[in-house]
């Protein structure tokens, strides 16, 4: 594995600080924020990365909660025929 970076430090911080939303990770944002904001990412950049991080993660949460209301209304269907 090499060492080049095609990302800069900037973008990668960014994107950890993605990650670290998607992973519960508490420590981990609380480092990546602050490394966001010394490689010179502006509130509004990490604000962006947050918003995209959580509309990820709010995905799965809304297809696992449909499935579920879905599983209730067809075995209400079937124990009211």
């Amino acid at each position: 594995m090499t060492n080049d970076r095609s990302l800069d430090v900037r973008t990668r911080e960014l994107i950890a600080v993605g990650a670290s939303i998607a992973g519960n990770c508490l420590p981990c944002l609380r480092y990546h924020f602050a490394e966001a904001r010394r490689a010179g990412c502006s509130l509004e950049e990490i604000q962006e990365a947050v918003t995209l991080a959580n509309m990820v993660k709010q995905r799965p949460i809304d297809d696992i909660n449909k499935l579920a209301s879905d599983l209730i209304e067809r075995e209400q269907a079937s124990t009211n025929v």
